[in-house]
């Protein structure tokens, strides 16, 4: 999981998820605690999904949808 996914692929990592901001990775502090719950754990459930799916190396995928 990174806010800088070019420099993930770049270093040779084979999944990357790519982060809401630069600032706020793995979460957007406007929403409110129920709404920033829910991304979080959409944050994760890709990020489980991504690990036992077979992809390509060098892979970036979206942290949530």
């Amino acid at each position: 999981m990174t806010a800088l996914p070019t420099i993930a692929t770049m270093v040779g990592a084979n999944r990357v998820i790519r982060g809401i901001a630069i600032t706020n990775p793995f979460g957007d502090p406007e929403r409110s605690p129920t709404g920033e719950l829910a991304l979080r754990r959409a944050i994760v459930e890709r990020a489980l999904t991504m690990l036992e799916t077979e992809v390509e190396p060098g892979t970036v995928w979206d942290g949530a949808e």
